[in-house]
């Protein structure tokens, strides 16, 4: 479930807040969009160790939290031969789900709490700006797998039910899902040939 391939994709998400500078500077920007702080390598390593050590014991807590919480599930039903209200199980789960996404939210501020006395040594980013980093770091193999996987979603309800009648609607899915990653496709092809050289 949460295998070295996940959480090295979560620190690599985190850690792309932190960038070179054309001056050779390394900055941080929260969620890649806020004023631009600088930083030293020693911090940026401490940053990134501290993160990646705090996700794995949310989600290796979380696991062991819902493992529990089954536990004490089944074990009521074995001893008052009764089944738990569904809603109490909901509530349950969500709320052991919701604390692990909190603790994460709140492990991946900690370089903008700790970091907020310095003054920025730049502003945040516009729109537009965000529009650029995002076209450059998102990948065609990103964009052609989205649009696999959205037939590969389908695939199941429409080998159930076929496609005669209304079933015919689930090739909207896949259709939408294509036609919005060919746009960005196309936007980055575009953005890509009209500014070579800029770096975001």
């Amino acid at each position: 479930m949460f295998g070295n391939d996940h959480f090295a994709s979560v620190k690599e998400s985190f850690a792309d807040q932190f960038e070179q500078t054309d001056q050779g500077m390394l900055v941080y920007r929260k969620n890649q969009k806020g004023p631009a702080i600088r930083v030293t390598p020693e911090e940026f390593d401490r940053f990134t160790d501290d993160y990646a050590r705090r996700i794995r014991y949310s989600s290796w807590g979380m696991v062991g939290s819902l493992l529990v919480f089954i536990g004490i599930v089944i074990g009521w039903t074995v001893l008052t031969n009764s089944d738990l209200p569904q809603f109490i199980m909901y509530v349950g789960m969500g709320a052991i789900a919701g604390a692990s996404v909190a603790y994460m939210m709140h492990a991946r501020g900690a370089p903008a709490r700790e970091l907020e006395p310095r003054t920025p040594i730049a502003g945040e980013r516009s729109k537009g700006e965000m529009r650029a980093v995002m076209l450059r770091k998102i990948s065609y193999g990103q964009l052609a797998g989205t649009a696999a996987a959205s037939f590969v979603i389908v695939l199941g309800p429409v080998s159930k039910h076929g496609l005669s009648g209304w079933n015919r609607l689930w090739l909207l899915f896949p259709a939408a899902v294509v036609a919005a990653t060919g746009i960005q496709a196309f936007r980055k092809w575009r953005f890509e040939r009209e500014h070579p050289n800029d770096v975001y």
